[in-house]
C-alpha cells in the first residue's frame, strides 16, 4: 500500500529509476489481454441489447467515465499532488466529453470523432503506458487503466450496435483536432503542460521514435504519417466492405 497514494510525478521525484512493470513484459500481457476479453465481452453484451437498453448503456459509460476523471481530481488534490497537467486537456481527455455527447445524441461526427482518435489513441495509451513505474495498484494506475479502457470500449460498443466508419468524414475530424490544437498550443505555454504531447514525447516509445526521426523539436510532425497509416489500416476494410455491398 507505500504506493497506493502516489501520482506518477511523485514516483518521478521519489524514485527516479523504478520501473515496476515492462512493456509487453508478462504482467503487462496478461492485464491487456484481460481488457481484451472484457471489451469482446461487453460488446457481445451490447449487440444482444434492444435500442433502448443500449441507450441505457451507453448513459452508464458515460457516467463511469465521468465519475473516473472525478476520481483522478478528488484524490490527487486530497493527497496535495494535483498539478495542471491533471487538467482534461488531453486528447482521450476529452473524448471523455464527447462520449457523453455521443450518449445523448449518436450523430454521426461523434461517433466518427470516437472511432477515429479514441481508438487508437486508447489501444496506444494501453499498449504503450506512460505510467511504468507506478504499480498496478495505486490509484493514478488504476485510472489511467480503467479510462482508457473505458475510452477504447465506448467507440467499440457503437460499432457493435451498427455505426459504420466512413473515411469521407475525416477531413472534419482533422479540422477540429487542428482546431483544438491552436488553444492548446498556448495553454501549454502558459500553465507548462503536454496537452497533446505538443511539448514532449512523455516517454512513450512511439513518441520517441518520431523523435528520433524529426528530432525532439519536430517530432509532432511525424503525428500526420503516423496517422495516415493508422487511418488507413482502420478504414480500409470499411471501404471494401462498402464497395463489396454496393456490386450486390
Amino acid at each position: 500500500m507505500s504506493y497506493f497514494w502516489f501520482t506518477k510525478s511523485t514516483m518521478d521525484k521519489l524514485r527516479p529509476d523504478y520501473i515496476h512493470f515492462e512493456h509487453f513484459g508478462p504482467e503487462h500481457l496478461l492485464v491487456t489481454a484481460g481488457f481484451v476479453a472484457v471489451i469482446i465481452a461487453a460488446m457481445l453484451f451490447y449487440r444482444k441489447l434492444d435500442e433502448k437498453a443500449r441507450q441505457k448503456f451507453l448513459y452508464i459509460m458515460s457516467a463511469l467515465l465521468i465519475a473516473d476523471e472525478l476520481w483522478k481530481h478528488v484524490l490527487s488534490a486530497a493527497t496535495g499532488q494535483w498539478e495542471w497537467e491533471f487538467v482534461p486537456l488531453h486528447l482521450c481527455s476529452i473524448n471523455i466529453f464527447v462520449c457523453v455527447i455521443n450518449s445523448f445524441k449518436r450523430d454521426e461526427l461523434t461517433s466518427e470523432i470516437l472511432y477515429a482518435l479514441c481508438v487508437p489513441g486508447a489501444a496506444l495509451a494501453l499498449l504503450m503506458p506512460t505510467w511504468t513505474n507506478l504499480p498496478y495498484w495505486n490509484f493514478m494506475s488504476l485510472h489511467s487503466n480503467s479510462v482508457h479502457l473505458l475510452l477504447e470500449m465506448y467507440p467499440l460498443l457503437l460499432i457493435a450496435g451498427g455505426f459504420k466508419p466512413n473515411f469521407k468524414r475525416l477531413p472534419k475530424v482533422l479540422g477540429i483536432v487542428l482546431l483544438e490544437c491552436v488553444p492548446i498550443f498556448f495553454i501549454n505555454k502558459i500553465l507548462d503542460t503536454n496537452f497533446f504531447f505538443l511539448n514532449g514525447t512523455a516517454n512513450n516509445p512511439v513518441l520517441k521514435i518520431l523523435a528520433s526521426i524529426f528530432g525532439k523539436d519536430f517530432y509532432f510532425i511525424g503525428f500526420v504519417p503516423l496517422l495516415a497509416v493508422v487511418w488507413f489500416f482502420m478504414y480500409f476494410p470499411w471501404y471494401l466492405a462498402e464497395k463489396k455491398k454496393a456490386k450486390v
